[in-house]
């Protein structure tokens, strides 16, 4: 398959999917007055009880971490097949992302670790 075939599938599928979104969005009934929002464990019901279990809010750092270094790491494994013209620009591309997200990094070392600060 040609660079310029798969280029065009991919826009092709995703004006589809974009499509289908809009047509779902238009089909689905909203507002209160919907019937779906009086079905049971919906989000407009109103409240009442205590909540089975509370979020994890603690693992927020981690779940950030994981966000962050996994498409680093994703395109680090990619980066050997880069032909050698392309190589310097590859590795900026690289370096740049990794700087912009150097401070996400660390503020999620940091807020892992501050596990009194998601204590409910």
């Amino acid at each position: 398959m040609s660079p310029s075939s798969t280029l065009a599938l991919t826009l092709f599928l995703g004006i589809v999917a974009g499509l289908l979104v809009v047509v779902l969005a238009l089909i689905l009934v909203k507002g209160p007055e919907g019937k779906f929002k009086r079905k049971r464990y919906e989000a407009g019901n109103p409240p009442s009880g205590e909540a089975k279990t509370q979020l994890p809010y603690q693992y927020y750092g981690y779940l950030l971490l994981y966000l962050t270094v996994e498409p680093l790491l994703a395109f680090l494994y990619l980066y050997p097949g880069v032909p050698r013209e392309q190589a310097l620009p590859s590795f900026l591309v690289l370096l740049s992302a990794f700087l912009f997200l150097a401070p996400l990094v660390a503020w999620g070392v940091k807020a892992a670790d501050e596990l009194e600060r998601w204590r409910a």
